[in-house]
């Protein structure tokens, strides 16, 4: 079963960041990661985020949460 993380492109990046109210220029750099995808995107207010895909049937939603507590 191919998920949604396999043909990540840039738009749908962009797509991601806009469905939680985040308006992405259009430049992304992507960033290294093991088993991830990991970019840096630039946004429409002149500011940064880095946004985390994570690969499917990886993690748990607990483990996620511990990272992000971190």
């Amino acid at each position: 079963m191919q998920h949604a993380f396999e043909p990540l492109t840039p738009d749908l990046v962009l797509d991601a960041l806009d469905s939680v109210g985040l308006r992405g220029d259009g430049r992304l750099t992507a960033l290294s990661s093991y088993e991830n995808r990991v970019y840096q995107v630039q946004l429409e207010d002149g500011s940064a985020v880095v946004a985390k895909f994570y690969r499917p049937e990886r993690w748990s939603d607990a483990q996620i949460q511990e990272e992000h507590d971190f």
